[in-house]
Formats: C-alpha cells, structure tokens, sequence
C-alpha cells in the first residue's frame, strides 16, 4: 500500500467512526417533541461546532409533574467530546432511577462527576441540573462552573443562576466538596434561559464576544415573547453579530416556560 492509499484508508476509517459518533449523539439527545407536559413550554436549538459536539442536555420527568432538566458541556471538540457526552447521559439516566437522588440536583452533578471520574481521568465539563415543580410553583438548581442562567420573571425582572460549585471533575482535588442545592421561585409565566459558552464566547471579526450581557438584553426586550421566540432573536442576534464568522465552539440553548 502506497502513502496516498494508505491515507484514504485512514480518511474512511475516521470518517466511519465520525458517522458512528454521529449516529451516537443524535440517539442520546431528546428531540424536543418528546418533552410532553402540562405546565412548561419548552425550546431547545443546538449546533455542534463539528459535526458531533461537546454540548449535551436531556430530561426526565419525575413523580408529581415534576421535571429534571440537565444542560452540560464537556471540554474539547468532536470525537472525544462525544464519547464524554454519551458517558453523562448514562449516568444521569442511572441517577434518575434513584428516587433520593434524582430530587436534588447537586447530588445528580456529584453522580455523574463520580461515575465519570472513576473511569477517566481529567475530565472536566460544566453543567446545570435542576428540578422543576409546578405545584409548588418552585425551581431548584445546581450550578457547576457553567455560564450563569438567565431567569425571566413575570414581572419582567431578570435573575441569574450563577455557579454555585466548581467545575465538574475536580472533585478529585477537593474531596471534602460541600454539594448543595439553590431554591428559586418559578410562578406562571415565568421563563428560564439555559446555555452553553459557545454562544456567550461567539467572536466577530473585531474579536468581540457576544457576551451574557448582550443575552440578557435580548431576553430582557424580548420578555413579553414566547419562550421559543426569545431563543430564536438570541440565535439570530448571535448569527448578526459575528457576521457568519465559521463556529469556533458548539452552541446549545433550553428555554423553559412556566405556562399561564
């Protein structure tokens, strides 16, 4: 076999495994018709930077009509970050099935931190999981090292829910790591924005980052709107402001609306 043989070779077998990993991804992440509920709303959009991504989130209903919600993002690009993601939603599918854990959602992120550090090492991602409860018009939240949430009240008043742990795989150096829960009210009509730092990091050709700042002035003039318009001026705000520069990382942004 001669060099340029031996390349295309390499070229199919990478691009066999890219289909896989592909194929992989599209799997473990919901589509978001499957999110059926009563009383939320809710908007998901997510583009990989490659064609397979580090960017992850699912769902799982819980007991009472409560919802668990996990958005995450892993280190790295393509191949490798995929893999990681497939690891997540393992262990956040097996946390779910454990009636203690799966109601709060730091004990979730320590889960799937431990199940994912035993078998890698230095792995780290960012991730939030909450909880939502309608009846008691209640959100509660765990927020490891990613970019804070952005909670559009009623009133139109904007909260974050900024990190309240590390980033997630540093558990290993902080073993006496106090896990905790944060508590928000989340009435009706109330709407919650979760994403991933490709979107507030997104560059224009001046090398501005679109910023949480421009987020929430987008959310904010757009709070009158439904959940899934405010995530389409924030994804088209993004797409006009780096005047459709080439993606530099994956994007992911959930929305979620308590329903009036």
């Amino acid at each position: 076999m001669n060099n340029s043989d031996h390349y295309k070779a390499l070229v199919a077998l990478f691009d066999k495994q890219l289909e896989f990993a592909q194929n992989l991804q599209r799997k473990i992440i919901p589509s978001p018709g499957s999110f059926i509920s009563d009383d939320y709303h809710f908007y998901s959009y997510l583009r990989p930077f490659r064609k397979v991504g580090g960017d992850f989130y699912d769902f799982h209903f819980l007991e009472d009509g409560k919802i668990s919600l996990l958005i995450a993002d892993a280190t790295g690009h393509g191949i490798d970050a995929a893999m990681i993601t497939s690891m997540i939603k393992l262990s956040y599918s097996y946390a779910m099935k454990d009636d203690y854990i799966n109601q709060s959602p730091s004990l979730v992120l320590k889960q799937i931190e431990s199940d994912i550090c035993q078998q890698m090492d230095n792995t780290f991602f960012t991730a939030i999981a909450l909880v939502l409860d309608p009846k008691e018009k209640m959100l509660c939240f765990a927020n490891a090292g990613h970019p804070s949430a952005i909670l559009i009240k009623s009133n139109h008043h904007i909260d974050l829910l900024k990190p309240s742990l590390p980033m997630l795989g540093l558990q290993q150096f902080m073993p006496d790591m106090n896990y905790f829960d944060m508590f928000l009210d989340f009435s009706k009509g109330d709407k919650l924005l979760l994403f991933t730092d490709g979107l507030v990091d997104a560059q224009n050709p001046e090398s501005e980052e679109f910023s949480i700042e421009r987020v929430i002035y987008i959310a904010k003039n757009s709070a009158h709107l439904p959940i899934s318009q405010i995530g389409k001026n924030i994804i088209n705000s993004c797409i006009e402001f780096n005047r459709h520069q080439p993606p530099a990382d994956d994007i992911c942004i959930l929305g979620i609306e308590f329903d009036e």
